[in-house]
């Protein structure tokens, strides 16, 4: 389990040739420039390049949440290196719930190869199982195909549109209502 002050032990989740564990420090040059790309950027809500300085501020915040959870995704059967990110944050864990985001396979030689789902698939097992949330719910651009598609083949339903949003949710499978 690894552990920053402030935030509870979690992880890593070793599943499907994936490894995810918590961002560390060293890890911020390279979650930047994955960020910063222009075809990962312009899936994020707030689209502008980000600066070393405002990543390092965003960082130091960060540490010291225990509701938000930003995993490296390392590939550990290809290239065994990391490949990119994904977060459980704005958890509320009285209630059992959590957002899911900021995915992106920032390294060229791992798209197309289904870490994407692999990684959204391991973190919400580990959500459901691990961390007790009872539901996961998401917020994308209705633009975003494949990343919608991911999200549906992982379990995520629409609950709603608004204007270029789709959210989707997914609920712990004993939490869901008898079909």
């Amino acid at each position: 389990m690894t552990a920053l002050p402030g935030k509870r032990a979690v992880g890593p989740i070793d599943a499907g040739g994936i490894r995810l564990r918590l961002l560390e420090a060293g890890d911020l040059p390279t979650t930047l420039a994955w960020r910063n790309q222009d075809h990962t950027r312009r899936w994020f809500f707030t689209s502008q390049v980000i600066g070393s300085e405002q990543h390092r501020d965003w960082w130091e915040r960060y540490r010291t949440l225990d509701d938000d959870f930003v995993f490296i995704i390392e590939d550990t059967v290809a290239l065994n290196r990391p490949v990119g990110q994904v977060a459980l944050y704005n958890i509320d864990w009285l209630a059992g719930r959590a957002e899911y985001g900021r995915l992106m396979i920032g390294d060229a030689a791992a798209q197309g190869r289904g870490l994407a789902r692999a990684a959204t698939a391991a973190l919400v097992e580990h959500g459901f199982h691990t961390l007790g949330l009872r539901e996961i719910y998401l917020e994308v651009l209705a633009s975003n195909v494949a990343a919608i598609q991911v999200y549906s083949a992982t379990g995520f339903v629409e609950s709603a549109r608004h204007g270029d949003r789709v959210f989707m949710r997914r609920r712990h499978p004993a939490e869901r209502p008898p079909t």
